[in-house]
């Protein structure tokens, strides 16, 4: 009986090692495998309590942290990984922060990819707060705009009826940012009430669970104006606010009452509806603060796609300043939107801030190996200024099939084996089972099988060669140093 111990670094786990002393091997010698070592490239990833932490910073002195959902991730659903890894980010995005305002992330959206040169991306980008008055879809025969103390204004066209009907509506082709997106107007003109109801007076501020750019304004169902603020009054003709869920009305407990000033002022209250964290906060700006005061939160679904509407229902109500902070990554180049000019500014409401601010990610080290990151932490030492970040991988993200069995395959031995996938006799030392969750594969052979080697002479060996491969004998990529030990009976 002989051992023989081979090692091999080859990434394609190919041992070839030759020996100085000749291996004699007498006529009918057997081989059999007594143990391998191997630490194969990592087709899956496990996240559980020990690799699900990720952070990021933005914004100069905020790290933000997240936990990853636990899960088994492969070739075969990855991108619910990525999907993960972005919704978890996005979900990790607002403006308000304790006491603490980060203006960095006002309009600011995470996505996690796979790029078309098979590198993980997982970056940041910024929907510019914006009119985009060219964007807005609306009847000129219903909704007018117009120009008045430096403002473009919009309202119901004067005749219109006060009803019920949504075909005096604004329609935004684009959805807002999913991090940190908003959309937001302030009132311009508030006459009187009529005494109609409210659901037939004013505007409404409200985003859509719809798909919205192929929409005619005409067709905007109830269904389509899925939650917002009414800006109204009730039937004694007193300003009120509130809440709209599928185009209804009801009463919102403990709202102010809507402050206007006067035709046009600056102090006249701000309407927004805005992503933060993982809530929706219905939000309004009154006397010049730039402090929130919240009417009603609910909670967003992680990647929700959220398109702006704007409806008037009545001629008594303006409004102006309209923003809205379309994602970035849903339409063709944020370098072609024109810069706002409000953007630096302070007051009310809050304003982006889009400068450049100290940035990292730093990822469980077998989740930057998974996704081909060289390190951790990235940047591995400081920090990247800049005001927006693409995290690139570093190698090509090419899962590969998940193998239920590896194959010991001897190169230059004929050995008495036969495998039915190819109908045919092949070399095969041994077949083991998979590696563990981390592609770790540590085998020991607790009754060595020998197998028949059918020399008739003896065989002088000075080398021996073999290779580990996945069961349809394609290569199997390895990492590091690994080791084989054989036992030869003759």
């Amino acid at each position: 009986m002989k051992l023989v111990r081979l090692v091999t670094d080859d990434s394609t786990s190919v041992f070839d090692n030759t020996f100085n002393d000749s291996l004699t091997l007498s006529p009918n010698s057997k081989i059999a495998l007594q143990s391998l070592s191997i630490d194969t490239v990592n087709d899956v990833i496990v996240i559980d309590a020990s690799n699900s932490l990720l952070q990021f910073q933005v914004s100069t002195g905020f790290v933000t942290s997240v936990n990853l959902t636990y899960g088994s991730y492969n070739k075969d659903n990855y991108v619910n990984l990525l999907n993960d890894i972005q919704n978890k980010m996005n979900a990790a995005t607002g403006f308000t922060l304790g006491t603490n305002e980060i203006r960095r992330n006002l309009g600011l959206e995470w996505r996690a990819q796979i790029n078309s040169k098979t590198l993980t991306s997982i970056a940041y980008n910024v929907g510019q707060s914006s009119e985009y008055s060219a964007e807005w879809n609306y009847p000129a025969a219903k909704v007018e705009t117009f120009t008045a103390e430096g403002r473009q204004v919009w309202g119901q066209t004067a005749g219109q009826p006060n009803d019920l009907n949504n075909d005096r509506s604004m329609i935004y082709p684009t959805f807002i940012s999913r991090g940190c997106g908003y959309l937001r107007c302030r009132t311009h003109r508030y006459e009187a009430g009529l005494g109609a109801g409210s659901a037939k007076e004013g505007y409404l501020l409200a985003l859509s669970k719809t798909d919205l750019s192929n929409v005619d304004p005409a067709n905007l169902t109830n269904a389509d104006i899925s939650y917002g603020v009414g800006v109204t009054h009730n039937v004694l003709g007193e300003r009120v606010y509130q809440k709209v869920t599928d185009g209804a009305y009801s009463f919102l407990a403990g709202a102010p009452p809507p402050n206007f000033i006067d035709v046009g002022n600056v102090n006249n209250d701000f309407q927004e509806i805005t992503i933060n964290y993982d809530k929706i906060d219905f939000n309004v700006y009154q006397n010049g603060s730039n402090v929130p005061t919240l009417l009603y939160q609910l909670d967003y679904p992680a990647g929700e796609k959220l398109y702006p509407v704007i409806v008037f229902r009545g001629g008594n109500l303006t409004l102006n300043s309209v923003r809205v902070t379309p994602s970035p990554y849903d339409i063709a180049s944020m370098s072609s939107l024109p810069l706002p000019t409000d953007f630096l500014s302070l007051g009310a409401p809050p304003q982006q801030q889009l400068n450049k601010s100290d940035n990292f990610l730093q990822l469980p080290s077998s989740l930057s190996e998974f996704l081909g990151y060289n390190s951790p932490r990235i940047p591995q030492n400081g920090f990247y200024n800049v005001a927006v970040k693409d995290y690139i991988g570093d190698v090509p993200f090419e899962p590969s099939e998940i193998a239920d069995a590896f194959l010991v395959e001897l190169l230059n031995l004929k050995c008495e084996s036969y495998d039915g996938l190819l109908n045919q006799r092949k070399n095969i030392l041994y077949v083991i089972p998979k590696s563990n969750k981390d592609g770790e594969l540590i085998y020991e052979v607790n009754n060595p099988i020998f197998i028949d080697l059918n020399n008739a002479k003896d065989v002088l060996l000075r080398n021996i060669r073999l290779r580990v491969v996945r069961p349809d004998y394609s290569a199997l990529e390895m990492r590091g140093q690994a080791t084989m030990v054989l036992l030869v009976d003759g």
